[in-house]
């Protein structure tokens, strides 16, 4: 059965949200690419994958929220937000952080060619807070 590209994006998301390493990889082409809202560019699936590994041990229970999306030929994009933690010091704070968020993505022989993120990146510094929830 051949998923169209808004159903391969949100696998992709379904993926990120279960932190499934496997899932995430087997999504991505060899030559994917991952741009951040910072600017910041990285290619090659096994180098995302490592950034995945890093990014979900920095920022504990990320998840993505769909609210719409929509597809153009082989491009889709997302509109939510995004919602994790924080991993300091090797525990994971309180609180949490959540913001509104785009996401771009191309589709290419039913996988992510390129995924970009689009949102305010002040969440990415954690708060000057102590407590945590648990340690991991």
């Amino acid at each position: 059965m051949v998923e169209s590209p808004e159903e391969i994006a949100r696998a992709f998301v379904a993926a990120i949200n279960a932190e499934n390493l496997s899932a995430i990889r087997s999504l991505m082409t060899e030559d994917h690419v991952f741009a951040d809202a910072r600017g910041n560019r990285f290619s090659g699936a096994e180098k995302m994958l490592l950034g995945w590994q890093h990014f979900f041990q920095a920022y504990p229970h990320y998840q993505i929220t769909i609210a719409r999306g929509f597809a153009n030929d082989n491009y889709v994009a997302l509109f939510g937000e995004a919602s994790g933690a924080w991993h300091v010091n090797g525990a994971v704070l309180t609180r949490q952080w959540r913001t509104t968020a785009a996401w771009l993505a191309e589709i290419e022989a039913g996988k992510i060619k390129s995924w970009a993120v689009f949102c305010d990146t002040s969440w990415a510094t954690p708060p000057q807070e102590t407590q945590s929830t648990h340690t991991s």
